[in-house]
């Protein structure tokens, strides 16, 4: 007879998970940048980021991409 374990579930105590996170794909689309450019805020610029999953793909607060392209595209 087999002993069946009961699953275990995760649960996301992560405070930030409600913060809407964009990859770099979705913030070139979303805001018209290519791809590149968006990986050289990250990379050179200091554009805030979390690298998550295989390959370290790149996530970045949508609030801080805001900022970014408030800070240097916009005129004020």
């Amino acid at each position: 007879m087999a002993i069946q374990r009961k699953r275990r579930t995760k649960k996301n105590k992560n405070p930030t998970s409600d913060i809407s996170m964009l990859s770099v794909e979705r913030i070139s689309e979303k805001y018209d940048f290519h791809p590149n450019t968006v990986r050289s805020w990250v990379n050179k610029d200091g554009l805030p980021h979390v690298r998550h999953g295989r390959g370290g793909k790149v996530f970045v607060k949508q609030d801080d991409v805001e900022r970014y392209i408030k800070m240097w595209y916009e005129e004020g």
